[in-house]
């Protein structure tokens, strides 16, 4: 992904990343509406006995109380529900653990952000709830609402989880306060955050045409599918060349990640500060390179080659463009086949395929992604009366989905079921990724773990036909085959030094946590009113300088304190 040179750019820890690369969708799960409020809170914290076994069950019944975060990527099958479900029955059976649900929204919109924030301001927490804001957990830790972890982890985790804290310092770091173990990290690594360009495969074809690997060649694909007929009903110019929803810099599809990372500008939503070739701290939106890039959306806009209602569409809407077949090309991250496109796959039979980010000539092309210290946190509240039990629960999660049978692994793991438990952290295919593309080379999965077997017959049922109609296997196809997205991590975007890897840890500035939500708002109001021609391109300048005066400056230079070069 880049020539750049940066010193954020992290070249010690690429190495890992190979071993760490995400197999689903972000930070989300299984589709439901709301649940009610659990019949009982916890109370006071209550010490466990000295004697209990970190991986035996209770001798009397526990209840814990959970908040779920719900979303279309993950599936509740067999007439299960939320609450009972094959997780929820596994940890009653093995921990004598009874999990109650008290509050669910959907994670792939604001509707669990908001409801957490009614949850935290009404003070009546369940035990365990997740969060992917550090802003959220830095003001519960800070507030005293939650349980310090430290002693329960290190008594009650089992070895093979107790090895992540090492292998994942970043992680645990990020979930640490003074000491303290506030949460426990999801345990991935934010690799997982770069974009790639996803194409119909079908459209492709019709229009004679090969993947685009330049700027110029990605707008001339956009021409054909916008102004021909890619889709064959004999209709010309009823479809879009490239997706964009309303949110544009948030990392899903039909943001404009992707694009702007041809431009040298490592963007990844409000979040992305790094320090320069030159060691100065800035951030992402702000850099001069911006403007060619907005000047290349404003031109596809005027062109037609995107959808002149992109302004009113999130991402639900947009799913269902894609699904419909009215667009032909996406930037998006690395999961494009567990979703948005195996809604494709199962209506038309068509695969939309994930490609490099196309280049710009004249530019080092530089992606953006997370701190590692930051991403998704499972947090006990302070009044939980047993923390030790989401740490016993996070034991068996470890076993039964790494460590366990090949039937176990599919039971618990696939068709996103892991989701389904109150804590779920290294996902198997992101440790053995590199495993898998040996194999591959070899022809044969001997000497794989027993976790990553499935995901090699997933990919080879895919391949020979066997498993053509498994979502499983597409999905884990389109992410960890050798035309996959993982191989161009590994064969382009690492050797091509591209990654750079936002200072923003845990530690966040007063004047940033204060006004990032009005930045958010006037970052992209500027870049949508630029990208539609109500504003014209050097407006941009204006921004750069509202965008400092707003509290911007005052965040780089206290970031320039916080985070000290090296």
């Amino acid at each position: 992904m880049k020539k750049m040179k940066l010193r954020r750019v992290l070249p010690f820890v690429l190495v890992t990343l190979l071993m760490v690369f995400i197999i689903a969708a972000c930070e989300s799960a299984p589709s439901q509406s709301d649940a009610g409020t659990t019949k009982e809170s916890a109370g006071t914290s209550s010490n466990p006995p000295e004697n209990m076994d970190p991986n035996g069950k209770y001798s009397k019944p526990v209840t814990l109380s959970r908040g779920v975060q719900t979303a279309a990527a993950t599936k509740l099958l067999d007439g299960e529900t939320l609450d009972d479900n094959r997780w929820s029955r596994l940890i009653k059976d093995k921990l004598n653990i009874d999990l109650k649900v008290s509050f669910s929204a959907d994670s792939s919109t604001d509707a669990y952000k908001n409801k957490l924030n009614a949850i935290i301001a009404s003070g009546d927490l369940p035990d365990t709830f997740q969060t992917q804001d550090a802003n959220v957990f830095l003001q519960l830790a800070k507030n005293g609402q939650l349980a310090d972890l430290t002693d329960v982890y290190n008594k009650y985790a089992s070895d093979s989880v107790k090895a992540y804290q090492t292998r994942f310092a970043d992680s645990f770091k990020g979930a640490t306060i003074d000491g303290k173990l506030y949460a426990i990290p999801r345990m991935n690594d934010n690799f997982h955050e770069a974009p790639f360009l996803w194409i119909r495969e079908d459209w492709l074809k019709n229009t004679n045409s090969q993947p685009p690997k330049t700027i110029e060649e990605m707008v001339a694909l956009a021409k054909k599918f916008a102004t021909g007929d890619p889709d064959g009903n004999g209709i010309n110019g009823d479809t879009y060349g490239l997706a964009l929803n309303k949110d544009l810099i948030r990392q899903n599809h039909g943001s404009i990640l992707g694009l702007v990372s041809a431009f040298a500008v490592p963007g990844r939503d409000e979040s992305m500060f790094y320090r320069d070739e030159n060691g100065k701290m800035t951030f992402a939106w702000t850099q001069p390179n911006m403007k060619a890039a907005l000047s290349q959306l404003a031109d596809m806009y005027k062109e037609g080659l995107i959808d002149k209602e992109f302004t009113s569409k999130d991402e639900s809407a947009l799913v269902e463009d894609i699904t419909s077949g009215k667009i032909g090309m996406a930037y998006g991250s690395n999961w494009g086949t567990w979703y948005p496109y195996n809604n494709v796959y199962k209506k038309d039979g068509v695969i939309v395929h994930p490609y490099p980010i196309p280049t710009k000539d004249g530019y080092d092309y530089k992606i953006g992604i997370e701190s590692n210290a930051v991403g998704q946190m499972t947090m006990v509240s302070a009044k939980a009366k047993n923390p030790e039990a989401v740490i016993k629960i996070l034991n068996l999660y470890d076993q039964t989905v790494n460590y366990s049978t090949k039937e176990d692994y599919l039971k618990y793991w696939s068709n996103e079921q892991y989701r389904l438990s109150p804590i779920y952290i290294d996902q198997p295919g992101e440790v053995y990724a590199a495993d898998l593309l040996k194999a591959f080379d070899k022809g044969s999965s001997d000497g794989l773990a027993p976790a990553a077997k499935p995901l090699y017959d997933y990919i080879i049922g895919f391949e020979d036909g066997s498993l053509a109609k498994d979502d499983n296997a597409f999905g884990t196809w389109g992410q960890m085959s050798k035309s996959g997205s993982l191989p161009w991590v590994l064969n382009k975007y690492i050797p091509d030094n591209a990654i750079v890897q936002s200072i923003l840890g845990i530690e966040r500035p007063e004047v940033w946590l204060t006004n990032v939500s009005s930045l958010d708002t006037l970052t992209i109001t500027t870049f949508t009113n630029i990208i539609t021609g109500a504003k014209p391109v050097d407006y941009f300048d204006t921004f750069v300088k509202q965008w400092l005066k707003a509290g911007g400056q005052q965040t780089l230079d206290e970031l320039d304190k916080m985070y000290p070069a090296k």
